[in-house]
């Protein structure tokens, strides 16, 4: 099964950067992350800014001052090293733009 996480951020996330969050061992290429065997592990869709305050806690059970850019990230299913990859993106982008990270409960 895939994971989805929600990353909010203070500024737009530049997507470009994803390399530099990423080991030897992947590569980025427009909001996707590939293992050395080109397996799709990761899908970013493009930030999303959200204005209307309280809009982030209506969707998502938490507070996070508006506006605010929203990015989603998803994890492959049945691939071990796609749902790790998924949190060093997801946790890359929310340390690099001021941001954090919902991923519904899950650790």
């Amino acid at each position: 099964m895939s994971r989805e996480w929600v990353v909010l951020t203070r500024d737009r996330p530049d997507l470009t950067d994803l390399p530099a969050l990423l080991g030897d061992d992947l590569t980025a290429e427009a909001g996707c992350v590939f293992d050395t065997g080109d397996r799709l592990l990761v899908r970013l869709t493009a930030p999303v800014l959200v204005p209307v305050p309280g809009e982030t806690e209506r969707l998502l059970g938490i507070s996070f001052a508006c506006p605010a850019w929203w990015t989603e990230i998803r994890s492959a299913a049945g691939i071990d090293a796609a749902e790790k990859a998924a949190r060093r993106c997801a946790d890359g982008l929310a340390q690099r733009h001021s941001g954090t990270v919902w991923s519904g409960g899950a650790p």
